[in-house]
């Protein structure tokens, strides 16, 4: 490295000035890294766009309206409805990563678009919370879920995450706004805090995300797929079936794209200058939103015959991975406690038991005839 000093000059002088090259070469590594972050996360969303769009849009229609209504098809449904609506709504972003250094479509689409993107975010994870403890009262519950266990109860169900979807989401569209920053229209919760009380605000609505967006629901799902793992061993049912890797595989792909997203929403709650959030929060937004996309490859892989896949159409493939329904697998554990239960009956009535009669209730009335 070249050293531009006198030659009396103090040797601090020189060190100053390497310093100082070090800096700038360092700098310029960080805008590298920082340019290379949002070419990937351009990536990303281009994919959310294309496979998030026609991949959601067939799984709604094979499993809303080509294979037998069941009540794991209405939270798959509800689940692609969500991924639908949120990649349709990413191509603002896109065109404007794309386009633009500036916000380019106005107050409204602004904040239909980081509605739509909390809303999903919150419908998802809800969902996925009602399709554990599902799983779980299916196992545990036998005998009340085949009486209980309905398409219209599912459809209420499904109604009510909606609901709690769209409460959840309403306040980022209330204080979601386009401001100027460097002479450039920005579209974000960055609002200028004229009001006292602003800055708890964005606090909550950051703790309301990562709570009741991640750690809640997550906890939920932990806790139901420990207690259905256990009753599976309790009653010796299979637990290697596709429906319920398919439903294990969407859980895991949701908190492995948006975990990124929610540990640098903590940093930005302690720390919102923090150089990490320049470099890695436009990737971890795309892999966020790529987890819109990410279900209807998990149904096609898992439909996927590798031997006969050539010879294989595309709706036959999402038929395979979503026919093989979770309820199948419900009715052979309700069928085995039913038989369980008359086979004591029967044993019993074999060894001469009598058959105790209620004091009270229409048995009673077979005493007497």
């Amino acid at each position: 490295m070249l050293c531009f000093c006198k030659p009396l000059a103090q040797p601090s002088h020189c060190i100053s000035l390497r310093l100082t090259t070090k800096s700038s070469k360092d700098d310029h590594t960080k805008v590298d890294a920082e340019a290379i972050m949002e070419n990937i996360s351009i990536v990303l969303f281009t994919l959310t766009v294309v496979f998030g769009i026609t991949g959601n849009s067939l799984v709604i229609w094979v499993a809303g309206f080509k294979l037998k209504p069941k009540v794991t098809n209405v939270w798959l449904v509800n689940l692609a409805i969500a991924d639908l609506v949120f990649s349709v709504t990413r191509m603002f972003s896109l065109i404007k990563k794309l386009f633009y250094n500036y916000w380019p479509f106005g107050l409204f689409v602004c904040k239909f678009n980081g509605f739509f993107k909390y809303a999903n975010m919150f419908c998802s994870v809800f969902l996925l919370a009602i399709i554990s403890l599902d799983r779980m009262l299916c196992i545990w519950k036998p005998v009340f879920t085949k009486r209980r266990r309905t398409l219209c109860a599912a459809r209420v169900v499904a109604l009510c995450v909606w609901i709690s979807a769209v409460l959840f989401s309403s306040p980022y569209f209330i204080y979601r706004q386009v401001y100027m920053k460097n002479n450039l229209s920005k579209c974000s919760m960055e609002v200028k805090e004229v009001k006292e009380g602003t800055s708890s605000i964005k606090y909550f609505l950051y703790l309301n995300r990562f709570l009741c967006g991640f750690i809640f629901p997550f906890m939920v799902i932990l806790i139901c797929y420990i207690m259905a793992g256990i009753g599976i061993r309790r009653t010796r049912l299979s637990g290697k079936s596709r429906p319920l890797r398919i439903l294990a595989s969407l859980v895991i792909a949701f908190f492995l794209c948006w975990g990124p997203y929610h540990c640098l929403l903590i940093v930005k709650m302690v720390d919102k200058k923090n150089a990490v959030l320049k470099v890695w929060q436009p990737l971890a937004n795309g892999f966020a939103y790529f987890n819109s996309c990410v279900n209807p490859l998990l149904y096609f892989f898992m439909g996927l015959n590798v031997r006969g896949q050539f010879r294989q159409s595309l709706m036959g493939i999402y038929k395979k991975a979503l026919a093989d329904d979770v309820e199948g697998q419900t009715t052979q554990s309700n069928e085995r406690s039913l038989d369980e239960s008359n086979t004591v009956g029967r044993t019993r009535q074999s060894r001469g038991e009598k058959k105790k009669i209620p004091l009270f209730g229409p048995a009673m009335c077979v005493r007497f005839r």
